[in-house]
């Protein structure tokens, strides 16, 4: 009997790398990243990589961890 779908969010972060051309995508709750060439292949690199990992765990009767990220900009002064 085929399991149920369920959507799930994850959180990722997105840096643009300008001397490499290329993003990566961090996915915090997996502690995983993945590359792309654009934004729209780094997004589709990491929906790729989260269900795989997702597939892994739950094969290995790991429980899918929750999205607990927590996002801030931190401030910081300094002398010039």
């Amino acid at each position: 009997m085929a399991q149920p779908f369920h959507d799930q969010g994850f959180i990722i972060m997105i840096e643009q790398d300008k001397a490499e051309k290329d993003y990566t995508a961090y996915i915090p709750a997996l502690r995983l990243g993945a590359k792309g060439d654009t934004i729209e292949e780094v997004r589709e690199n990491a929906r790729d990589l989260i269900a795989m990992e997702i597939e892994s765990m739950l094969k290995r009767g790991k429980t899918i961890p929750d999205d607990n990220c927590i996002v801030e900009t931190l401030t910081v002064s300094i002398t010039v």
